[in-house]
């Protein structure tokens, strides 16, 4: 479940490529983990991982689908 803007992986008010580095460390560098796991859950797949990369890549340079809110009291 979304805290507050769904794919804010940051929580920084917006989505955008700061979201995808913030994603990108967490994922393979052991970074700081959203502190809404559904924020970084943004394809809604239950996990916050590569795909998610993919999905705020799609949406923010392709105009993708809008992210979605990961279930509620899922780990990331």
């Amino acid at each position: 479940m979304c805290c507050n803007l769904a794919g804010d992986a940051n929580n920084d008010g917006s989505v955008n490529i700061s979201d995808l580095t913030f994603l990108v460390a967490r994922i393979f560098a052991g970074g700081t983990a959203p502190g809404c796991c559904g924020e970084g859950d943004a394809d809604d797949s239950g996990g916050v991982n590569i795909a998610d990369v993919t999905f705020l890549i799609a949406r923010i340079f392709a105009g993708g689908p809008a992210p979605l809110c990961g279930p509620a009291g899922m780990g990331c």
